[in-house]
């Protein structure tokens, strides 16, 4: 199959509708998928007949593909409190998310049911899709080592849309009606994003609608420290940033 230059999303989408396949496994182009892996992510989502998709542990590596300890111990806390969370909706919100693409497995009926990536998001469109899959119920984990090794090198996805595909995300879900705790994490979200993004007008005027419409949210030391953050004057937040 060849496509225009559609985008990933697009591009993603049409490789799943083209599948033929029960089970469909996302690897990127600058990722490694271990030996094992296809087997062990099938052997999960056979055993978890509901389950939408399966998503594994990865091992950060440099372009030599050498291990990077520190990204070790961002990643391993987050995945195991993704787990003991039950992988759900406010659960993958609550952890940032330690799942990515390559190191993924998904029920191909259900990645259509859901309308698979969505093309208006340039990066974090797998949390996007992630999150509406765990509205038809949880995730599940691959047990065991990793199953991908993912790179880090210098062409990797620019922090600034990275910042604007989780603003996009945030914006999204939050005006889908998220309520309670899940509302209060993609605040949080849109928040660090805005901040990114060195919008810190913005992070400001969304503090204070977010205060009004849920007093609650001011005891979280997050939400606190972004919003009073953004009360610094602005060239002193840019050198910050």
């Amino acid at each position: 199959m060849h496509l225009p230059r559609v985008g990933r999303s697009a591009a993603r989408n049409s490789g799943v509708e083209a599948a033929s396949g029960e089970y469909v496994a996302f690897l990127d182009a600058d990722d490694v998928s271990l030996p094992d892996r296809l087997q062990r992510q099938r052997d999960a989502l056979d055993a978890s007949p509901g389950t939408a998709l399966c998503f594994g542990a990865v091992r950060v590596v440099d372009e030599h593909l050498e291990p990077i300890e520190r990204w070790r111990t961002i990643l391993e806390p987050r995945f195991e409190q993704l787990v003991a969370g039950g992988a759900d909706y406010e659960a993958i919100l609550a952890s940032r998310s330690p799942i990515y693409t390559s190191a993924t497995m998904v029920r191909r009926s259900a990645f259509l049911d859901a309308g698979g990536y969505d093309p208006r998001i340039d990066a974090y469109e797998d949390l996007d899709l992630y999150l509406r899959l765990a509205k038809r119920g949880p995730l599940v984990p691959t047990p065991g080592e990793p199953v991908t090794l993912y790179r880090v090198h210098g062409q990797n996805t620019p922090s600034d849309r990275l910042f604007a595909g989780s603003l996009a995300v945030a914006q999204k879900h939050l005006g889908d009606g998220a309520e309670g705790q899940a509302r209060r994490l993609l605040v949080e979200r849109r928040l660090d994003a805005l901040w990114g993004l060195g919008r810190f007008g913005h992070v400001r005027s969304a503090s204070m609608k977010a205060l009004l419409r849920d007093p609650l949210i001011a005891t979280d030391a997050h939400f606190l420290k972004r919003a009073a953050g953004s009360l610094l004057p602005t060239p002193l937040l840019r050198r910050r940033r």
